[in-house]
């Protein structure tokens, strides 16, 4: 203890001693510790965090797995039928719960009305969970029966903006959807479920109905369960393979190729919310940045060991053991490390202030807390000691090994430092480079993916079109012809608004990722490639078309004259007909949907649209069918009224032309068409915005570890320099000789990074769905980019060296 505090001091004089140097190398590690710091707070918050409750690894999710490949086409909802079949048949849960997450309720207080996000419970929904109310009870036996499921459950942020935190709420009266509710409790801020925002629950109540052979096509509840003791995720996984090939076997018309998935819940939530990809590159990224700072400050090290390799010769002359002076340059380093780690976490506590206020583009990413916890914390404390190592390990056993008889009776100031510390530096920057340029072709890449995406044709026109999503409830609209009747006459005075061309109601506003319907086409095998086949399924009025600017191809569009006594009828895009249909003639087949509430039987294709994105971050075309709204009315849809200019204009009159209606029923998210698009793609820029930063820091601290090294060697060489100037060189010879030295490492460091980044097309292919990030382009402009930067960092030594004069430079022995 007695030496370690010998060391301690004596490395913090040499600190002080030098105040350029180590100014210079708390900095740089100061930054790399930094940024993996404040990414590494968004890990703490999105995926290490605990769900909360009891055990939550102890409880399952249980989701369908879709056998049309999509996105997260294994985390799909089930049925009713299935989750009644399954609680009653396995074996290996204490209990099953189930829950509708995604459902819109109207709430409506002190005479206004609003639309929330609501989710649909089953009575032990909580009590599975093992979470209690803050106020109140939760729901219990006898809450989801049909007569006694008018309670509700308030999130604690509902309870806070619209009741004001009152604890007399509980117990009161609120309407939904035009009924009395009575609230029975307050949840605590703490339960946020990753993803799942409702603001409140209901009672799941299932009726009759939703436990026929039809309900299995609607899948909407998504279950969890808790193991039974000494059940693992493995065995809970097979027996619902089984339980899943069982429903196949026995409903073949609705289940064929339907199979089910189990993840334990903190699995489920990380996989939903579809973060963990873009965290693992950019803690990839930050990870790169630090080795890079870490490299930059072994390389100050190791040039500052070899301007003290006579003090290590006198230290090792006196009886300094090697395993002593390496102890010592160790303690040194982890001096610096911890001035470092401190910078950093001063430099990260205001980067996760930055990065907070950047994240408030949706509803479940603001509602994540993210700080400097004790987890990030532990992790810059690690992190400081991993840098220590990484830092000054490799200077302190190369310096350790000095040969004392040498540098005792060396008496230069400007002799080599020896062409191990030359060779390990040149190392050391090379690697610099690769990784810069490794990290800057990652970016470009996925700069011109995500730029394809925002620049591509939607197959829609979005401009001066205006938007709104509203739910009809079933106390005042309880059948299709209530419903039919609302959308026709919202339609028609929205219409007739001055400013407006068109309007349309459609069950999805196009390119906003729509549901998917299973169908059969008449006339065609029933083999098992075309059993399963799926088209995203969209519900619309005629003026639908016409209103988002969607092109036909061939046929015609619906009429008001296809209304349930009609035959029924549908449409197709182009890519239906090129992959379902094989391009034949589309017009007259006949196609089945499977969808609940539908057609029974078969309905006509009676014309062609063109392609619209799936979704308006995708790039793939994928097969969709529409159906006339006036034969298969929907209670949640959305609005559309296409304006002759600036579609806000027409925000005010579009709420009051539906309160002029139904003053009780809400309007959720007004906002224009380019305006849903830029929500749904929020993420991109603050995405791309700070890998760009990670990049250019990387490329940045690599420039200045090719300057350090060219100019220790040029410092290191200036006697040399100065007799090859004496013999006759010419300054150009002199600074092409430096330059040379700069860009060899260069183009060796660009290479080895090209061949690292060479798999980033397909890597980026396998971790981000649907991203086409192949761009050749990429590969010749980064290298071209990295020459220039190492030649620009190179240039300034080369150049000094070249002006120097002989005869002081020889004046220096």
């Amino acid at each position: 203890m007695e030496t370690m505090v010998q060391d301690l001091r004596y490395g913090v004089r040499q600190l002080r001693k030098n105040p350029g140097f180590t100014l210079i190398a708390v900095l740089t590690l100061g930054l790399g510790i930094a940024v993996n710091t404040t990414m590494f707070s968004l890990v703490s918050a999105f995926l290490l965090r605990r769900p909360p409750g009891r055990e939550p690894e102890r409880v399952a999710v249980i989701t369908g797995v879709d056998p049309a490949q999509g996105f997260q086409a294994d985390a799909s909802p089930v049925s009713v039928p299935n989750y009644l079949a399954w609680r009653e048949a396995n074996h290996i849960f204490v209990e099953m719960a189930a829950a509708d997450e995604y459902r819109t309720v109207s709430l409506t207080w002190q005479s206004q009305a609003e639309a929330l996000r609501s989710a649909a419970v089953s009575a032990n929904y909580f009590s599975l969970l093992g979470v209690a109310p803050q106020l109140g009870r939760s729901f219990q036996v006898g809450d989801d029966l049909p007569g006694q499921e008018h309670v509700v459950m308030l999130s604690h942020e509902l309870w806070d903006r619209r009741f004001g935190s009152d604890p007399s709420a509980v117990g009161g009266t609120i309407r939904l959807n035009r009924e009395d509710y009575t609230v029975i409790g307050v949840m605590p801020a703490s339960f946020r479920l990753l993803g799942f925002t409702p603001q409140l629950w209901t009672p799941l109540v299932l009726a009759p109905a939703d436990q026929t052979a039809a309900a299995r096509r609607d899948r909407s509840l998504y279950l969890f369960a808790r193991l039974k003791p000494g059940v693992t995720i493995e065995e809970a996984r097979a027996e619902m393979v089984v339980l899943a090939r069982r429903a196949e076997e026995s409903f073949a018309e609705t289940e064929k190729g339907w199979g089910a998935e189990v993840r334990t819940l903190p699995d489920f939530l990380i996989y939903v919310f579809s973060i963990r990809s873009a965290l693992a590159v950019m803690m990839t990224s930050v990870a790169f940045v630090l080795m890079i700072a870490c490299a930059n400050v072994a390389g100050l090290l190791l040039a500052r060991a070899a301007g003290r390799r006579k003090e290590l010769a006198i230290r090792c002359a006196l009886g300094a053991g090697r395993l002593r002076v390496i102890r010592q340059l160790l303690t040194e380093g982890l001096l610096i490390a911890v001035l470092g780690g401190s910078t950093g976490l001063l430099l990260a506590y205001w980067g996760i202030q930055l990065l907070r206020s950047g994240m408030t583009f949706n509803a479940a990413i603001s509602t994540i807390s993210f700080r400097l916890d004790w987890r990030v914390l532990l992790f810059a404390a690690g992190l400081s000691l991993v840098c220590a190592v990484l830092c000054s390990l490799a200077p302190s056993l190369s310096a350790s090994r000095t040969d004392v008889t040498t540098n005792l009776k060396d008496e230069s100031r400007t002799a080599s430092a020896g062409i191990s510390h030359t060779r390990l530096r040149t190392v050391m920057v090379t690697g610099e480079i690769a990784l810069a340029l490794f990290l800057l072709v990652g970016s470009g890449l996925l700069f011109h993916g995500l730029f394809v995406i925002e620049h591509q044709n939607l197959g829609f026109q979005a401009d001066h079109l205006l938007t709104a999503s509203l739910t009809l409830d079933k106390a005042r609209y309880p059948d299709a012809s209530r419903q039919t009747l609302f959308v026709r006459e919202a339609i028609s005075r929205l219409q007739h608004l001055p400013g407006a061309e068109v309007a349309a109601a459609a069950s999805d506003l196009p390119a906003t990722g729509p549901g998917s319907v299973t169908l059969r086409i008449q006339g065609q095998a029933d083999s098992p490639t075309n059993q399963g086949l799926s088209a995203l399924d969209f519900v619309v009025t005629p003026d639908y078309f016409r209103t988002a600017g969607i092109s036909l191809r061939h046929g015609r569009t619906f009429t008001e004259a296809d209304d349930p006594s009609a035959p029924p009828v549908v449409l197709v895009n182009q890519e239906f007909v090129a992959r379902y249909l094989h391009d034949q003639e589309p017009l007259g087949k006949r196609v089945r949907l499977e969808v609940n509430g539908g057609a029974a039987g078969w309905s006509e294709i009676v014309g062609v649209v063109g392609n619209v994105k799936s979704y308006s971050e995708s790039t793939r075309d994928d097969p969709e069918v529409y159906e006339p709204f006036l034969q298969r009315p929907v209670p949640s849809f959305s609005l559309m009224v296409r304006a002759t200019s600036d579609p806000s204009i027409l925000a005010s009159a579009l709420r009051s032309t539906v309160a002029q209606i139904d003053v009780e029923l809400p309007l959720a998210r007004v906002m224009s068409m380019p305006g849903v698009i830029a929500s749904q793609r929020e993420g991109n820029p603050l995405f791309l915005q700070v890998l760009g930063c990670f990049a250019l820091l990387a490329l940045m601290l690599a420039a200045i570890g090719i300057y350090g090294l060219i100019a220790y060697s040029v410092g290191q060489r200036t006697h040399e320099i100065g007799i090859r100037i004496a013999l006759g060189a010419r300054s150009q010879d002199v600074l092409r000789m430096v330059l040379a030295e700069g860009m060899k490492m260069a183009a060796v460091g660009g290479a080895v990074g090209l061949v690292l980044a060479l798999p980033l097309p397909k890597l980026f292919g396998a971790i981000f769905f649907d991203l086409h990030v192949s761009e050749p382009r990429v590969y010749f402009i980064v290298p071209i980019c990295i020459l220039l930067v190492a030649m620009l960092a190179t240039y300034l030594p080369a150049r000094r060296a070249a002006q120097l004069d002989p005869m002081n430079a020889l004046r220096q022995e």
